[in-house]
């Protein structure tokens, strides 16, 4: 069988973009209740806010993630790093909507981008 060609995209977000990506993620992972496996998210709340966006994107701040139920596991990195590598690890349909359109990802489709982001896989499902 004939070998197709594949058209890859490239997306490059400026700040205000990212900010709204990163935004809808951790509102998302937050709210939903991160499916259940991440019973806390510690970080300076009197310096930033996982939930704006832009404090997200231009402090890059510390974050820890507790899991206490399976492991008590406590489980660092950097707000932005975490959102930016786990949207670099989706599949491209995902990534594409990512990208271009947040507000069609759903309450699992956050938990994935974050655990990819944090762990390179999808660790609790």
């Amino acid at each position: 069988m004939k070998q197709l060609p594949k058209i890859t995209t490239v997306y490059s977000p400026d700040a205000a973009g990212w900010a709204e990506i990163c935004e809808a993620v951790w509102v998302g992972f937050i709210e939903s209740g991160s499916l259940g496996w991440c019973d806390e998210i510690l970080y300076d709340h009197n310096r930033w806010d996982l939930k704006d966006g832009q404090s997200v994107v231009s402090d890059n701040f510390p974050v820890t993630l507790h899991e206490e139920s399976e492991t008590d596991s406590w489980f660092a990195g950097f707000a932005f790093d975490i959102i930016h590598h786990g949207i670099d690890r989706l599949d491209d349909t995902r990534k594409q909507q990512a990208m271009t359109d947040i507000g069609l990802l759903d309450a699992n489709d956050y938990d994935y981008i974050v655990q990819l982001g944090l762990f390179g896989e999808e660790v609790y499902c």
